[in-house]
């Protein structure tokens, strides 16, 4: 495929997702509390896994692109343009009280990630006009949200894998199996740069994480979190093993993060 995540998504982990995958590649279930743009799913060796997020309108469009109405959905983002009047549609679709039109809706939320400017998926600023390149350096936003649409279809066979949440990390990871087989990915709002997201961590929010996370001792376990001192005290226990990473923002720059593992012996790919 030529994207790199289902949704244009906010702090998206789709440059480093395979070597994060491949910390998971001896579970069969693999239960993903904070799913996002879904970057990861492609790479997931796993043959059950739980999706759950609390943005509703990314869950209905996972849920509609797993559904009867898939087809419609793709044909509907087959024909969408890179121009103002469909931003405009797709956020009077979204501000409308009808929420029974769920393919409608999964269309409108799938344009306003795609269309406006890159990475806004996920966040309250996600309204905005269509980025149109000026110069003869690089690609359109128009054959960005072409090749979005036309990946759609194999984006579709890994949500087939997936069952779908949308429910508070509290509510979801205690029911998390903790035996061989079973695998936990994270990539939660990071401290301070998270704070873009409709649903925003506080310190109260990382410590909680933490604390259910602690529980797994023989299921696997991978936290990516920006590198930040707050988050590497929480995880300082013997319990934890820290990777030292970096990956590329979207103006090419590096910034460094930590992955988190309760494993001892870790395949980094």
């Amino acid at each position: 495929m030529k994207t790199k995540s289902a949704l244009s998504y906010f702090g998206s982990d789709s440059e480093v997702a395979g070597e994060l995958a491949a910390m998971l590649d001896d579970c069969k279930h693999v239960t993903i509390p904070f799913c996002g743009g879904a970057s990861i799913l492609p790479h997931l060796q796993a043959r059950a896994i739980v999706a759950n997020d609390l943005n509703d309108l990314a869950i209905n469009f996972y849920r509609m692109m797993n559904s009867g109405f898939r087809n419609l959905v793709i044909e509907m983002c087959e024909h969408t343009l890179s121009h103002p009047s469909e931003l405009l549609l797709a956020n009077e679709v979204l501000s409308s009280n009808n929420l029974s039109d769920k393919p409608v809706r999964a269309w409108a939320y799938w344009a306003m990630c795609w269309i406006g400017r890159k990475g806004k998926g996920g966040t309250s600023n996600i309204a905005g006009m269509p980025s149109v390149r000026r110069t003869a350096n690089g690609g359109t936003n128009a054959t960005r949200i072409r090749a979005a649409a036309d990946d759609l279809k194999e984006w579709s066979k890994h949500f087939e894998r997936c069952e779908w949440e949308s429910v508070d990390f509290r509510r979801l990871l205690p029911k998390v199996s903790d035996t061989v087989g079973c695998g936990v990915y994270c990539d939660p709002p990071w401290k301070g740069l998270g704070d873009g997201y409709l649903h925003p961590f506080n310190d109260q929010d990382h410590v909680d994480l933490q604390l259910f996370l602690q529980r797994f001792e023989i299921a696997t376990v991978v936290v990516r979190y920006g590198d930040h001192k707050f988050i590497r005290g929480l995880y300082s226990d013997p319990h934890w093993t820290i990777i030292d990473a970096s990956s590329r923002t979207q103006t090419n720059e590096v910034k460094g993060e930590i992955w988190i593992t309760n494993q001892k012996k870790v395949k980094v790919i």
